[in-house]
């Protein structure tokens, strides 16, 4: 008799999910490098969520592929509102206190950024589904409030001028208008909807903390990462994951933990060895003393997707080694996953690839300076951007009523095959198209190559699996509920923890071995010559 434990992970390897993980991330953490901020970070959070499923040789989490990759969007979509670009010219000014000020803020910003979207993305991979429908409805009028607001400052540039400089000059530049907004709009839900209660009140409870924790740490508290005119909104972020973390632990959802702790400090680890990769390149150390490459921030960039993508795996492996139960399939999931492919193929991508004409229009000045047919050529782009989108919702209409069975395959591991390569593809297709005024400058297409590269390589993990993911069948699993103690992190894992200041110093030192004087990009932090000084005397 075959046991459980063997039906459910027969087809589950460790390195292949690493790699699919790792790969999918590198590729949409260079792929966010060009588009930026929050709605950049979306992607790659998509494809990690979305892969941990695929690659995890269980039913269960086939059928969850789509709505990991919404949790995954939104997880990641949050550290994008942090600045982070300063202190990485911290890390070249070859001064000891302000290299060491460089690395262990980026080690706090990438704990931060990987820390809650680990969170949340585990909340699609352990809670009932029930649960998680209860989060499209805030997550809906939260994203309709942002909506409104944006097309508002779009029709009326001088006032969101007005209010950046708002921000910029008594909130740090920090995310004050959005948490307020979804402090309301979520208040309201709230009230309205007493049977999303818990899902709107997490959506409250985090925009006051972040309030609570930008007010504590910087606004009165005074601690500033990079002046004078980054974002310093790492403080509020801290708030967040404390209120992401009470919430897992009210549900006593120790797996959850597991996945936020490994992918918290995969994060901080994985930025500092990402910026150790690009140093000897950047400051022309050894090997590289003649190399004249200009791109390599896009390989630091796709680094730390890499090094982080491979340590939420690992967590992930060590839920599926130690036998999770599935979570309850407890309601009809049509719901969800056409709530999350509508967001990840028509939202993710009209915020993300509008910025190709508007780039097009400003940054390149490639596109005619007179009207065609009556309408200048963004507003032409825009119309073809209506069809398509509703090319796409008639797409998602007649797939939710099971029209298009002939087109979509019949297994919960092809259905989120698709969807994966999909995002992908259509994502990789909008960069390819984003920058190529740029192309003759020769580095450019060092980029362009690395993402067809990193796209190729991570379809060709996933079809390495479709066989073994074809022949997967649903049977019960003999393991641990989510709440199970199995799942407490460990000894070794506070070790990694404390040996944390042993990586940012190691780092320092390391990176200062490699100069023999300040980069031309460095800059100081600290002392009287530092940069924001220096800015502000001007």
């Amino acid at each position: 008799m075959t046991s459980a434990r063997h039906t459910a992970s027969r087809d589950f390897s460790a390195v292949a999910l690493c790699l699919l993980c790792a790969v999918a991330m590198a590729y949409g953490w260079g792929w966010r490098g060009s588009y930026g901020h929050e709605r950049g970070a979306m992607l790659p959070g998509a494809l990690l969520g979305m892969a941990l499923c695929l690659g995890s040789g269980r039913a269960d989490l086939y059928r969850r592929t789509a709505v990991a990759g919404l949790f995954g969007a939104v997880g990641w979509a949050f550290g994008g509102a942090m600045s982070y670009m300063e202190h990485t010219f911290y890390v070249v000014s070859d001064s000891a206190p302000d290299v060491l000020w460089g690395f262990s803020c980026i080690f706090l910003i990438g704990a931060l950024w990987s820390g809650m979207g680990s969170a949340i993305l585990s909340l699609a991979l352990t809670r009932p589904r029930s649960e998680l429908n209860g989060f499209l409805g805030p997550f809906a009028a939260n994203g309709a409030a942002l909506l409104l607001i944006f097309l508002y400052f779009f029709l009326s540039p001088a006032h969101w001028e007005a209010v950046e400089d708002f921000g910029v000059r008594h909130f740090h530049d920090g995310e004050f208008l959005s948490a307020t907004v979804v402090l309301v709009v979520s208040g309201a839900y709230w009230i309205a909807r007493p049977v999303a209660r818990v899902q709107a009140g997490l959506f409250a409870k985090g925009a006051a903390a972040w309030w609570a924790g930008y007010l504590a740490f910087t606004k009165f508290g005074g601690i500033v990462l990079a002046p004078p005119y980054r974002s310093e909104s790492w403080g509020g972020f801290i708030a967040v994951l404390a209120v992401l973390i009470h919430h897992l632990a009210k549900q006593r959802n120790r797996a959850g933990f597991l996945i936020t702790f490994y992918g918290a400090l995969a994060g901080g680890v994985g930025f500092v060895l990402a910026l150790l990769v690009r140093h000897p390149i950047l400051v022309r150390w050894g090997p590289w003393a003649t190399s004249t490459t200009t791109i390599t921030w896009k390989w630091a960039e796709e680094s730390f997707g890499f090094f982080m993508g491979l340590g939420v795996a690992l967590a992930v492996v060590r839920v599926l080694r130690g036998q999770l139960v599935p979570p309850d399939e407890n309601v009809d999931r049509t719901r969800s996953d056409t709530f999350s492919a509508f967001v990840l193929l028509i939202a993710v991508m009209w915020m993300n690839l509008r910025r190709n004409v508007v780039d097009w229009g400003h940054r390149y000045d490639v596109l005619p300076h007179h009207r065609m047919a009556g309408l200048w050529a963004w507003q032409w782009f825009f119309v073809v951007g209506v069809f398509l989108t509703a090319l796409g919702l008639y797409v998602l209409w007649k797939a939710r009523k099971g029209d298009l069975k002939a087109l979509i395959p019949e297994t919960h591991f092809g259905k989120g095959a698709l969807l994966f390569l999909l995002v992908l593809w259509i994502a990789q297709f909008g960069v390819a198209t984003h920058r190529f005024a740029d192309w003759k400058q020769g580095d450019d297409v060092l980029v362009e190559v690395s993402y067809w590269l990193l796209a190729i390589a991570t379809t060709w993990l996933l079809l390495a699996r479709s066989r073994e993911g074809a022949a997967v069948r649903a049977g019960p699993i003999s393991g641990a509920s989510a709440s199970d103690r199995r799942w407490c992190v460990g000894g070794r894992y506070w070790l990694c923890w404390a040996l944390v200041p042993v990586l940012v110093v190691t780092a320092t030192l390391l990176a200062m071995g490699m100069q023999e004087g300040p980069h031309r990009r460095g800059r100081l932090r600290f002392g009287p010559e530092a940069y924001w000084r220096l800015e502000l005397r001007q």
